[in-house]
């Protein structure tokens, strides 16, 4: 009887361990960026800082990251848009490679975020914050997917969170209008599951603020024929449409970056 007990005691604890699964769990206390995908992670220069670790007077330690025109902007060459970027993202090989892998699996983060106290306005069109970011290309290296399956858009002015329904330009869009981000930590949680039939489900300091439900899946192509395995990313930072090349930086500060396989509930997020 006893060994019966302790056999169920067992099992309830080995599959709690695997309830969860961090592929990311970060509040930058040790000051590193190991476990991130480089590529999107532009080095400090002399002149400027694209990352920089802060402690609080309450000994907590954040992460700023900052861009300007230019950085990293190689990824966008020969589109009209001047677009730079730095991001703390999955690895290429983090989620599954393929979208029958990828089918009816759930995946959640969540990160904080405020803007720094000399910020008095965005300087770019508008920034993405937080995307989910599918990749996939043909035989002339060319993406066939348009755009991100989600993104939140962030300007002072103006702010949209977004779910890219297949091919459908428009977008399932909401918008707000200010406050968004604040000098004081704002927490986000984003719910996205994988499906035709899928959902997406946004959480601003624990308040349900975009809850979207459709295809949340970009299986086929009009005019590309993928050749490559599909990489998905999971991605925050500060990747901008800036007006001109005269745009001046932008810096946001982010810390308590998680990203788990399973829902948020699942992941003990919410």
């Amino acid at each position: 009887m006893v060994f019966f007990k302790f056999l169920i005691l067992f099992s309830l604890i080995f599959s709690n361990s695997f309830a969860e699964e961090f592929i990311i769990n970060d509040d930058f206390s040790s000051k590193q960026l190991n476990g991130y995908d480089k590529s999107h992670i532009a080095k400090n220069k002399k002149d400027f800082k694209s990352y920089e670790f802060i402690n609080e007077n309450n000994g907590n330690t954040f992460i700023r990251l900052s861009s300007r025109v230019g950085q990293l902007s190689h990824f966008n060459k020969g589109q009209e848009y001047i677009k730079d970027r730095i991001e703390l993202g999955t690895r290429g090989q983090s989620l599954p490679n393929s979208w029958k892998k990828l089918e009816e699996q759930t995946f959640s983060w969540m990160f904080d975020a405020k803007l720094p106290k000399n910020v008095k306005a965005t300087n770019a069109k508008h920034i993405t914050i937080t995307q989910l970011k599918t990749i996939e290309k043909n035989s002339k290296k060319k993406q066939c997917h348009p755009g991100m399956p989600f993104r939140i858009n962030y300007n002072n002015k103006e702010t949209w969170i977004a779910v890219t329904d297949g091919f459908n330009i428009k977008h399932n869009k909401k918008y707000y209008y200010e406050n968004f981000l604040t000098k004081d930590w704002v927490n986000f949680k984003i719910e996205y599951h994988f499906s035709k039939n899928g959902w997406v489900k946004v959480y601003r300091n624990n308040e349900l603020i975009y809850d979207y439900d459709g295809n949340t899946m970009f299986t086929e192509y009009k005019d590309c024929k993928p050749k490559t395995e599909l990489r998905t990313f999971i991605r925050i930072g500060v990747y901008r449409n800036a007006n001109s090349k005269d745009t001046k930086p932008d810096s946001i500060d982010f810390d308590n970056y998680k990203v788990c396989k399973g829902t948020l509930r699942d992941c003990k997020l919410i």
